[in-house]
């Protein structure tokens, strides 16, 4: 739940539908903040439970004709398709914005989300798993807007950390294992080098903030050149034959 104190009056977001029936009992609240009047509890985009601050109509620049806006604690939206409400709260909710705010802390609903894709579900059931709706279309929608956000997706990676973690499995198991692979297997270059990086893709090793770390302990723990693994994904490096040494 996030507070605000405007006027001296207290404001709140709720994460969900749970929190916002905990504190506000069953007061009604609008499936859709576009329609939504002032002083009415709305629905969020993304699940959260808000009130309709202000809403009035305004000379648009950017429409070209008078266009109805509404004031949340989520910020200033226009009340069009155009317009998600979503996100997090901004320093200035006086300001419009396209809801595409950085929201720092995680609701309840967005955990559940990322565990159920850490456990293998796919996207669209996750959120309908998660999420208050029963539209398959608008779950395929929502989740993929989920899954490009980097909050979502680091929040994924903590889950899939956890639950390596609790079977044993650590980045440093995963790298000694690729070690083992690479001094005790017969396969092709090519197959080793596509198994170690699956395992190192697992362990969130090959993402593209770490990519330079990564490739300097790949070469360490493997002895593959640069210009080695180069020519593998190049497909220049053939199968050597059995009984043949490597190089």
């Amino acid at each position: 739940m996030y507070t605000r104190t405007i006027k001296n009056i207290e404001h709140r977001v709720y994460a969900d539908i749970a929190e916002f029936k905990k504190h506000e009992g069953h007061n009604k609240v609008n499936k859709d903040w576009r329609k939504a009047d002032e002083g009415d509890w709305a629905f969020t985009d993304d699940g959260q439970v808000l009130c309709i601050l202000k809403r009035t109509i305004i000379k648009s620049s950017q429409y070209n004709k008078d266009t109805p806006y509404v004031r949340t604690l989520l910020g200033t939206r226009y009340v069009t398709k155009d317009y998600k409400l979503e996100g997090g709260p901004p320093k200035n909710i006086y300001m419009f914005g396209d809801g595409k705010g950085n929201r720092k802390y995680v609701t309840h609903r967005e955990r559940m989300f990322a565990k159920f894709i850490a456990c293998g579900m796919e996207p669209p059931q996750a959120y309908i798993r998660a999420f208050p709706t029963n539209s398959e279309n608008y779950a395929i929608k929502r989740s993929k807007l989920f899954l490009r956000q980097k909050r979502i997706r680091t929040l994924i990676n903590k889950e899939i950390e956890m639950l390596l973690d609790d079977i044993g499995i650590t980045k440093i198991y995963l790298l000694e294992a690729a070690k083992t692979i690479v001094d005790k297997t017969k396969a092709r270059d090519a197959d080793r080098l596509r198994a170690i990086e699956t395992l190192m893709k697992i362990a969130g090793l090959l993402s593209t903030e770490k990519k330079t770390d990564t490739i300097a302990m790949f070469q360490e723990f493997t002895g593959f050149s640069m210009e080695k693994l180069k020519n593998l994904e190049m497909g220049m490096i053939e199968a050597p034959k059995d009984g043949d040494s490597e190089s």
